[in-house]
């Protein structure tokens, strides 16, 4: 076996505690599904009571329980599962998944009897799946666990999902549409086994093409990330999530958590993880049935052969919302179709047959069209009406698609006419959408999955040259004195000089005395900045003071802006050339770890959102598209004769900004605002660094 998971899905020997003979319960469900759907193992109702359940015999334990067994299910109310879990340890079982419900999804007892099931299982060295889930499937062994009332045909998706009720729809459908699966988990609150495992499952499984994920939470969010980032090139990976946009997300000081949502974080992560985002269970799905029986596009150049105009515009727009565009064809091939198509018929792309092409018509056109250098992937689109046979179109755009080495979807509009030529067109191996957008993002999917399978690799190296132990030792101190919240913004300026982040020269003075020192050590021209309590964003509050020429104008801005205020100090600092102001942000999501943040920087960088997100720390290639994402990168690059800017020592000081807050998790926030940057090759200095802390530096 591949891993002990395996076992979840392939078992000599399932044992079900707490069966029941009544059919009304749901583990009446499992025994009856273990039996009824084919698994060729054998199954042991346990029962304190003994008896007979579907003509097998109960057991009063699983002590009782005769070899082999690998897998039990248990079924019992909550308060017995960690004894009827401990019992499964002290057989030797190194699988079981729990059903049961009322753990940590009803309150704080919950989620210790929740707890306690994991310090068991860790004790006696199983995997558990659960609790609160409705168990697995297997279609090619064949094993049914769930008490649900079918499962689909053998396919090639496979499913984790955190939700039984998703699970539960998605094979209803999956039945109705005639559609494989290949393994589906329900994973339930995810106490040990979790989607990064369910990830792993699926990967395992030589009858898994695609891998379709439905997710809430994600425990170990980083985890999940690498787990994800190690196969998704061997296996494409869609996943849905839910509360992706959490109104509760906490208020947060800084730009950057002002900026970063709950759905930022999940966009970073699979990016990095090399994942296809999608927004609906039905997006999902039809994304996941292309990547299952469609080849991988070469390109994104799209031809719509069809007999009505209305969907093929729905079709283009469509094509256009997700990164594709209409292939141009050729002359030659323009003059084939005109040999196979109606009189009348539209060469151009859409190919329009209007109203009655015969179906061998949509063969003979598809075989031209995808023969043509310039396309990448083609719908075949058809409307019913009296003439031509619905079933007969799809079994001819079948045949097209099975000698072509290019994906083709089939999108049919209409209802009652249409189960027969579904069926035809998913046991042929061709996805059906009854929407043409919906055709259209499943083409787009296909794309997504070749452009992040083609992508560099975005593993990141150490940077080098930092001094972990002086930045250390400086927040250690910031700490001793304040302890949380954010530290002085010399002191944040030094923490970022020891990783090689470039700050001007600058100093904290609290006398006028000291300002003007420091102001001569600088060298005039310097920046007056206020440094108090309570005080986030300086700008607000008129606490900058710039292009200070001469003492006088030093001691004018000590005067205003700290005066007698024994609380306050003002920051002195060289000021730096003029150049584009961009930000560079961190906060620390609880999932996924350090997000980092670049855009447009200033005080308008709340107004215009021109922003970015990755996960820290970030390759250089990442950096580098990470900048280009936005308009302040566009800017950066050079625009109507503007000299550009130094991106290369702007995608170091990303780099070197996710290495500090990767090696020093107690930073919560962290903004550099703005990083004004000046023509390439003449660097860039951060004029403005803020950070925050949530644990003493260690």
């Amino acid at each position: 076996m591949a891993s002990q998971l395996e076992y979840f899905f392939n078992p000599q020997g399932v044992a079900v505690i707490g069966a029941s003979s009544n059919p009304a319960k749901l583990s009446y469900g499992v025994v009856h599904n273990l039996k009824e759907h084919g698994y060729q193992g054998p199954i042991y109702p346990i029962n304190p009571k003994g008896g007979e359940i579907l003509g097998l015999p109960a057991y009063a334990s699983i002590g009782d329980v005769p070899d082999p067994i690998e897998l039990a299910v248990i079924m019992v109310r909550a308060d017995a599962v960690p004894n009827a879990l401990r019992e499964c340890g002290e057989r030797g079982l190194k699988v079981v998944i729990v059903i049961t419900g009322g753990f940590k999804e009803v309150g704080p007892e919950g989620a210790a009897l929740e707890q306690s099931l994991k310090t068991i299982a860790d004790e006696y060295g199983m995997r558990l799946i659960g609790p609160n889930c409705v168990g697995v499937m297997d279609t090619h062994v064949p094993l049914d666990t769930t008490f649900i009332t079918a499962m689909p045909k053998p396919g090639r998706i496979g499913f984790a999902s955190h939700s039984g009720a998703i699970v539960g729809g998605t094979i209803d459908w999956a039945i109705q549409q005639g559609v494989g699966y290949s393994r589906i988990a329900s994973l339930g609150n995810q106490v040990d086994v979790s989607l990064a495992d369910g990830v792993r499952m699926m990967y395992d499984d030589p009858h898994t093409k695609v891998i379709s994920l439905y997710a809430e939470g994600i425990p170990n969010g980083r985890g999940f990330v690498e787990t994800a980032a190690a196969v998704f090139r061997q296996k494409p990976i869609v996943m849905v999530k839910a509360g992706r946009t959490a109104a509760g997300t906490r208020a947060v000081a800084s730009h950057t958590g002002a900026l970063a949502g709950a759905g930022r974080a999940y966009e970073a992560a699979c990016h990095r993880a090399g994942v296809v985002m999608v927004n609906s269970l039905q997006e999902q799905n039809d994304v996941a049935m292309a990547l299952a029986h469609q080849p991988l596009t070469q390109g994104p150049r799209v031809v719509l052969l069809t007999n009505a105009g209305g969907p093929a515009a729905l079709a283009a727009d469509g094509l256009d919302d997700n990164g594709l565009r209409m292939a141009d064809l050729s002359e030659e091939t323009q003059a084939q179709l005109k040999e196979v198509t109606p009189h009348g018929t539209q060469l151009g792309n859409p190919v329009d047959m209007l109203g009655g092409p015969r179906a061998e018509m949509y063969s003979a056109a598809l075989d031209i069209i995808l023969a043509d250098p310039g396309v990448d992937m083609a719908i075949s689109m058809f409307v019913p009406q009296a003439i031509t046979p619905v079933e007969e179109v799809a079994r001819h755009t079948v045949a097209a698609a099975q000698r072509s080495n290019k994906p083709v979807v089939a999108c049919l509009v209409g209802g009652q006419s249409l189960p027969e030529a579904i069926h035809i067109l998913h046991e042929g191996g061709v996805p059906f959408y009854p929407d043409p957008t919906r055709a259209a993002r499943a083409l787009g999917g296909l794309w997504e999955y070749a452009q992040l399978r083609a992508r560099p690799d975005l593993t990141p190296m150490p940077v080098p040259d930092v001094d972990r132990a002086r930045a250390v030792e400086l927040l250690q101190a910031a700490w001793d004195e304040n302890g949380a919240g954010f530290v002085d913004a010399e002191v944040a300026a030094q923490v970022a000089a020891a990783y090689g982040i470039p700050v001007p020269l600058s100093g904290l003075a609290t006398t006028v005395a000291e300002a003007i020192a420091l102001a001569e050590r600088a060298g005039y021209p310097v920046v007056a900045k206020l440094v108090a309590p309570g005080v986030v964003h300086k700008a607000d509050v008129g606490g900058i003071a710039l292009d200070l020429q001469d003492a006088a104008a030093v001691r004018e801005a000590f005067a205003r802006m700290v005066g007698d205020h024994a609380d306050r100090a003002l920051m002195v600092q060289k000021m730096v050339p003029q150049g584009q102001e961009v930000i560079l942000g961190m906060q620390r999501d609880p999932q996924f770890g350090p997000l980092l943040m670049f855009g447009m920087g200033g005080i308008y960088v709340e107004v215009f959102k021109d922003v970015a997100f990755r996960l820290a720390p970030l390759a250089a290639q990442d950096a580098q598209d990470m900048i280009l994402e936005t308009a302040a990168g566009k800017i950066m690059q050079g625009v109507r004769g503007q000299t550009p800017g130094d991106m290369a020592v702007v995608v170091e000081t990303l780099q070197r900004v996710g290495q500090l807050v990767s090696d020093l998790p107690c930073i919560s926030e962290m903004d550099i605002n703005p990083l004004i940057v000046a023509p390439a090759g003449a660097g860039a200095w951060a004029v403005d660094v803020r950070m925050a802390l949530d644990q003493r530096p260690e």
